[in-house]
C-alpha cells in the first residue's frame, strides 16, 4: 500500500508578529505582481532579432509574458495571497 504524505503551509497566528509579518509581505508580492503586469502591458509583442536579406527577422516577444505567468503560478500557490486577492474579489489578477 502507498501512502501519499500532503504537506500543509503553517500560516501564521493571526495577532502575531508573523501574522503581520506575512501579510506586509504578501501584499509587497501582490504590488510587485501589478507592477510586472503594467510592464508587461507596455512591451511590444514583436520585436526584430535580425535581418534576412535586408529584411527584419521579426519575432513574438514572449519573455514579458512568461516572466509575469512564472511570477502568478509562484504566488497562487501561496494561501495568504490567494485569502487577501479572494477577499478583494481580485483573485482573476493570478491569471491576468
Amino acid at each position: 500500500m502507498e501512502v501519499q504524505m500532503t504537506q500543509h503551509m503553517q500560516r501564521p497566528v493571526p495577532g502575531t508578529d508573523a501574522y503581520w509579518r506575512d501579510r506586509w509581505e504578501a501584499f509587497a508580492q501582490i504590488r510587485k505582481l501589478e507592477g510586472m503586469i503594467a510592464w508587461r502591458d507596455r512591451q511590444p509583442h514583436w520585436c526584430i532579432i535580425g535581418y534576412v536579406d535586408g529584411e527584419p527577422d521579426i519575432d513574438a516577444n514572449v519573455e514579458p509574458w512568461n516572466r509575469v505567468h512564472d511570477y502568478q503560478q509562484a504566488l497562487a500557490a501561496n494561501p495568504t495571497i490567494a485569502e487577501i486577492l479572494g477577499a478583494q474579489g481580485r483573485l482573476a489578477l493570478l491569471t491576468a
